[in-house]
């Protein structure tokens, strides 16, 4: 049996409409982001350089690591390959496998945007007093599990 609130509506219904209003608001904040970045690596693009910050990888992995197809992957990779911010080299044991790093610039750039994203977090957090920024923290981290899971 659903229990309603003071204004009649379900917790299951206000969490979905709440969710629905975070997401929202995520996708116009990304959309802020990236229209602002003074360093031309839009939010996919980091998506892709910031796993490589661990080393190298295949194709297969970034993509993987991205969230992305392999053939959108390897579209995005060109770009970056062109810009000079990743190189990308055979596989020492498997000739067919592509290996993609980080070049210097790609580094500093994936690297300023992780202090921009971060920024940006904090930010965001700082509206909370310290015992809903744990609570949000729980909260989010929870979240994350069951987004994973569906």
């Amino acid at each position: 049996m659903a229990v309603a609130n003071a204004s009649g509506t379900d917790a299951a219904t206000e969490l979905s409409d709440a969710l629905a209003d975070f997401f929202r608001a995520a996708r116009r904040a990304r959309g802020r982001a990236s229209r602002r970045s003074s360093d031309g690596v839009s939010l996919a693009q980091f998506n892709v350089l910031d796993p490589l910050l661990d080393g190298p990888l295949t194709v297969g992995q970034v993509a993987e690591a991205a969230g992305i197809a392999p053939p959108t992957a390897t579209r995005m990779l060109d770009g970056l390959v062109e810009r000079g911010l990743v190189s990308r080299a055979a596989g020492l044991t498997d000739r067919r496998a592509v290996i993609v790093s980080l070049t210097a610039a790609g580094r500093r750039a994936v690297t300023a945007k992780a202090r921009e994203y971060e920024r940006l977090r904090k930010e965001v957090g700082a509206v909370l007093d310290p015992d809903e920024q744990r609570q949000a923290a729980d909260l989010l981290r929870r979240l994350a599990e069951v987004i994973e899971e569906v």
